[in-house]
């Protein structure tokens, strides 16, 4: 964690230095860098720090409850013209993921997450870009839940962005591709969204349209299957106040596997059959809501509801239908709290509940977590950072969760439990 931090400070330093040179001396060419890391030690029931989250479930209340540590380093190129306007730009991420307990992968090299070029001001200010990029990625950051994220590990994408409709918003278009060496098939999306389209003087709206298909699987030799997405998310933004309501529909190939990627979700596990992706679908509905003063309070509060239709049914291991439909249906609601003592110090308190319920697997259930902070922070806010969060977190589920919640490969010691204990510390920081 020491080293972590020598390397962030130092990468501050020389942004500011490089920031500073070029203010004083105008140059065409400019290198910025930015990145993330979230590091820390944290122990649960005196092993591993383990995450507390549903089965079958990759979101969950992340404050204290967070065993791993990641961090991305991005390179930025601009070239300028004499008016400091940026006309092209090229951008570099690398990435690292190192779940707590997993020392054999501290020495593997960081992937590559992004790599793209941007050609800006082509027409009504709006960029082309070309390459291998995190596009127009939204999320409820309490949940780490990205409910939007199309471009996310994908081979290569294309696009247009920020098309200026006149007092009325902006265009955006772009297409990528994905690969499946498991398969060896392909999967394509088309992505059309028209943002910020004023709806009155704090609200505006904003609309997205998908499409698409993923090539057949040769080693099975099925076909292939089409798939779209139709939604949108409403925004109010007024003095302390932010709040997004979202609603999005998916049918088909536009299923994804994960919400960290933009994949399509895999039809055959193992050789068996877990999606007909004619027939699968899901719905998403989310409110993520925010106040902060910046001088006593600040409050995330978010609800969300997930249903996805395999579009299939359960079947024995002779391949007899035992039902026509399999369901999952996943509610979330919760919120962090933060009371400032300070600048540079305050409390916070997170508390959420997470059910799920699920025909292909029969469970049922609900896991409860809160966590408490004293946070250290560089300055007001909610989403100041870098932030140093001493916690200790609770948690709470079901007795049908027993020995799937509280465990990973590194950690097994609440397989009997259907609570757990976890204190550590976290150092959060962008920039």
């Amino acid at each position: 964690m020491r080293k972590i931090i020598y390397v962030v400070t130092i990468l501050v330093i020389v942004d500011s230095k490089l920031t500073q040179l070029y203010a004083q001396k105008f140059n065409a060419h400019e290198l910025t860098t930015n990145g993330y890391v979230r590091t820390g030690i944290g122990w649960t029931e005196g092993g591993a720090l383990v995450n507390f989250v549903t089965p079958e479930n990759v979101h969950k209340f992340r404050m204290g409850n967070e065993a791993d540590q990641y961090g991305e380093l991005q390179f930025n190129y601009h070239y300028k013209n004499k008016d400091s306007v940026k006309l092209y730009e090229i951008t570099y991420m690398m990435s690292k993921y190192v779940a707590y307990g997993d020392n054999n992968s501290l020495d593997e090299f960081p992937k590559t997450a992004q790599l793209f070029g941007k050609i800006n001001k082509v027409v009504k200010n709006s960029s082309i870009w070309i390459g291998k990029r995190y596009y127009d990625r939204r999320n409820v950051e309490s949940l780490d839940y990205f409910w939007i994220n199309a471009a996310q590990n994908s081979q290569i994408g294309l696009g247009i962005e920020n098309y200026e409709i006149k007092h009325a918003g902006n265009l955006n278009l772009a297409v990528m591709q994905f690969k499946y060496d498991t398969d060896h098939s392909h999967s394509y999306m088309v992505d059309a969204r028209y943002l910020d389209i004023p709806v009155s003087q704090h609200s505006k709206l904003n609309l997205i349209g998908q499409y698409s298909y993923k090539t057949g699987n040769e080693i099975l030799k099925s076909s292939g299957h089409p798939g779209f997405t139709l939604g949108g998310w409403w925004t109010y933004s007024m003095k302390n106040i932010t709040n997004t309501y979202t609603v999005l529909y998916r049918k088909g190939s536009a299923l994804v596997e994960s919400t960290y990627a933009g994949n399509t979700v895999s039809e055959y596990v193992d050789g068996r059959k877990v999606y007909d992706l004619d027939k699968a679908s899901s719905l998403n509905i989310i409110n993520n809501f925010v106040y902060d003063d910046k001088q006593r309070h600040a409050i995330q509060a978010s609800l969300s509801y997930r249903y996805k239709d395999f579009g299939i049914g359960n079947v024995t291991e002779k391949n007899i239908p035992m039902d026509n439909k399999v369901a999952q249906n996943w509610f979330s609601i919760g919120f962090r709290y933060l009371y400032y003592i300070n600048r540079h110090f305050n409390l916070a308190l997170e508390a959420g509940n997470d059910y799920m319920k699920s025909s292909r697997s029969g469970l049922e259930g609900s896991l409860q977590k809160i966590t408490f902070s004293p946070q250290i922070t560089w300055d007001y806010g909610y989403y100041s950072r870098p932030v140093l969060r001493p916690f200790i977190t609770y948690a709470h589920w079901s007795n049908s969760f027993r020995g799937i919640t509280g465990k990973s490969n590194f950690n097994t010691r609440l397989l009997n439990k259907n609570n757990g204990l976890s204190f550590g510390i976290q150092l959060e920081v962008w920039w």
